[in-house]
């Protein structure tokens, strides 16, 4: 083989090393660039997440939290990648920037959330319930329950809010028939008659007369006892 041959034959294979050099460099960067863009969106979409929380809250309670940062964080990533594919430090700086949005933006619904659910709850009077029919009253004691769970959560999401919010609706709507100024005396009377065992004769004119005051007289019967 003349040494023209042999200098051709190395160039060529020097040619396939550096091919195959380049392309193992292609497919690092591809998997590099597969890897952060995975990153980036799980970053992205619990963003999301709070984001539309934090939406969700102010519907429906009228609490408005600053979700500037969510557009801030995407818009820097997007004018990192017009002039192609962004750099690992973009990447890793988008992510960070989602990530840290993430935790404040929750923090901020956590304390805002049960600042107002509290307030909720100290509005509702569970005296009132005693002055209800027995099927109202357990519903009224639910919906009063699962306000008192969602308020508590550990993490507030958009599930807890709208039960709260439904389950609070329904029992306003409940205690619309309830009586606001029920005395004590009433309260102390139905838990006297619903403990069971009270005669007729342990009855005063006045207990039956602030039964029918307060229209809770429909809630009980008289019965003979058996000998």
């Amino acid at each position: 083989m003349s040494s023209a041959t042999v200098l051709a034959k190395a160039e060529e294979l020097q040619n396939i090393a550096r091919s195959i050099s380049e392309g193992q460099k292609e497919r690092a960067d591809q998997e590099r660039v597969l890897r952060r863009i995975d990153e980036v969106r799980t970053a992205l979409q619990g963003a999301k997440v709070q984001q539309q929380t934090a939406i969700l809250l102010a519907n429906r309670t009228g609490v408005t939290l600053d979700t500037s940062g969510f557009d801030a964080a995407r818009s820097k990533l997007e004018s990192k990648s017009r002039g192609g594919l962004p750099s690992d430090r973009a990447f890793l700086d988008a992510k960070r920037a989602l990530e840290a949005f993430t935790n404040e933006l929750s923090t901020s619904i956590k304390q805002s959330w049960k600042e107002w659910a509290s307030a909720r709850i100290q509005e509702v009077a569970p005296a009132q319930f005693v002055a209800l029919g027995p099927d109202e009253r357990l519903e009224a004691t639910q919906l009063y329950e699962s306000m008192k769970a969602n308020a508590s959560r550990p993490k507030v999401d958009s599930a807890s809010i709208v039960t709260f919010c439904s389950s609070r609706d329904a029992l306003l709507k409940i205690l619309e028939s309830a009586p606001d100024d029920a005395p004590e005396d009433l309260l102390e009377l139905i838990h006297r008659l619903e403990a069971g065992g009270v005669t007729l004769r342990e009855l005063s004119d006045a207990d039956i007369a602030l039964l029918r005051k307060y229209d809770q007289d429909i809630w009980f019967t008289v019965t003979r006892k058996a000998d």
